[in-house]
């Protein structure tokens, strides 16, 4: 029986163990995970931050397969579109804008109100 290995995200840090090189896919980011330099026990051995510790060295020291730099790796989950955020933007422009239309709306009408008071006025000071 084969002995289980130790393998890591590049890109996002999990890490689990495997025995075979081709089931080391991260389950986060898809893509193929690399082997620690570490046997399976030594790993088991060490605390969970000399863990920690270890795999951020790792990460750190190798590139991204994806060419992401590490800053970008680590924010590009803020990047990404929001739905929330995108849809309370949405939502308060389409308020705006519903106010904004209302008051031309309102301007207009006074407008034209006014307007047919100053033709009535000009009839009335005519026919006198």
């Amino acid at each position: 029986m084969r002995e289980l290995s130790v393998y890591y995200c590049p890109h996002c840090g999990h890490y689990a163990y495997y025995q075979l090189a081709r089931h080391a896919v991260c389950p986060k980011c898809e893509i193929p995970m690399q082997v620690l330099d570490m046997r399976f026990q030594d790993f088991m051995n060490l605390t969970r931050e000399e863990r920690d510790d270890l795999l951020s060295f790792e990460i750190l020291s190798t590139s991204c397969p994806t060419g992401l730099s590490m800053s970008k790796r680590l924010t590009t989950s803020q990047n990404m579109p929001n739905n929330r955020e995108i849809i309370a933007a949405l939502t308060q422009k389409i308020q705006a804008l519903e106010d904004e239309n209302k008051h031309l709306n309102d301007t207009v009408s006074w407008m034209h109100e006014t307007i047919w008071d100053l033709i009535r006025k000009n009839k009335l000071l005519q026919r006198d």
